[in-house]
């Protein structure tokens, strides 16, 4: 009765906004508008070493969508080319080419892929995420060969803390749910890039809320960045200290879930199932926590000492902090 109770509910949710999005004003949004709109869509098709760090958690095998930025690049979401050995762009023409990643950034999440072979690309314009309403409607465009695309509209803009040393301050979230949002651009009625899909998230209205949507990373987190991607391939300043630590709260302690293999924290002896008790003696209860604290120690090489608590005795550790993405193994399309 319980789970009948939460399933109407969340039907009942969905469909308010499902009608107002038909209710409202799409007389700006016409199908020849839309159609040009995918002209700035591709896909991405990527193959990853099996050695890769990232391989046993998404797979060597991987795919989504990205949106034309110039006349040169395309941006996507980083988890689908990071590491990859092998990346096929796939055109709105219907043709493949190779490609090359360009640039990466953690801590929006963002990729940049380019064309290895000179290729006529048709940009879509970068738009302002801050300038989001309620009511706007908007369009969720995965690539046409890599699902439908739909529309959708914003529902909430809150905080993210993702158990990979990932945060994100005001994320877009939105309803009802696309299946194909991996790198899928979030534009207005204008084909302004707004957001890159990111997430599935099940509770996009409010926490604890079950409602099925889309978590987008906000295309003004690329702003400051991607002048320094486009040269260097990573932002040159602003760059997070990464532990290599996967963590969990939801039992009102941070507990060490997973330790990525060679990174920091597994060189200084960090195990599954430590529980994390204070950084630099700053006691911490909560992942969030856990980061800033991390985040405010100092540049990427930092010292971080970290107070764990181990068959209920307290041992110290430190950590030599590195920049994540020296820990990833580099590759041709790199």
């Amino acid at each position: 009765m319980y789970i009948f109770r939460i399933c109407q509910i969340y039907f009942f949710i969905s469909l308010f906004f499902i009608s107002s999005i038909v209710c409202a004003d799409q007389s700006s949004i016409t199908k020849d508008k839309i159609q040009n709109f995918y002209n700035g869509v591709v896909s991405i098709d990527s193959i990853v070493p099996d050695d890769a760090r990232t391989s046993k958690i998404l797979g060597t095998v991987r795919q989504g969508s990205g949106v034309i930025i110039d006349h040169n690049n395309i941006l996507t979401i980083g988890y689908i080319v990071i590491e990859a050995s092998d990346i096929k762009i796939g055109l709105p023409n219907g043709k493949k080419i190779p490609g090359k990643l360009t640039g990466y950034d953690h801590s929006s999440g963002f990729g940049i892929v380019s064309p290895i072979i000179k290729t006529n690309l048709m940009p879509l314009k970068i738009g302002d995420s801050n300038k989001i309403e309620l009511d706007d409607v908007l369009l969720i465009l995965p690539s046409p060969n890599k699902g439908i695309g739909s529309m959708a509209k914003m529902v909430s803009r809150r905080p993210f803390v993702g158990w990979w040393e990932y945060f994100l301050e005001k994320p877009i979230y939105t309803l009802p749910m696309n299946q194909s949002w991996a790198g899928a651009p979030l534009v207005n009625s204008k084909g302004e890039i707004l957001g890159i899909g990111s997430l599935f998230v099940a509770d996009a209205v409010s926490p604890g809320t079950l409602t099925p949507g889309n978590m987008f990373v906000p295309i003004n987190l690329l702003k400051p960045i991607l002048n320094d991607l486009l040269k260097y391939g990573r932002p040159k300043s602003g760059m997070k200290p990464y532990l290599g630590i996967s963590t969990n709260d939801s039992s009102g302690k941070v507990i060490v879930t997973r330790v990525s293999t060679g990174g920091p924290s597994d060189k200084s002896g960090i195990r599954k199932n430590d529980i994390i008790n204070a950084v630099n003696g700053n006691y911490v209860n909560s992942v969030k926590n856990f980061y800033m604290t991390i985040w405010n120690s100092g540049d990427i090489g930092v010292n971080i000492q970290l107070e764990i608590i181990r068959n209920n005795k307290k041992v110290i550790f430190n950590v030599k902090s590195v920049d994540r993405i020296d820990y990833f193994i580099k590759n041709k399309s790199y």
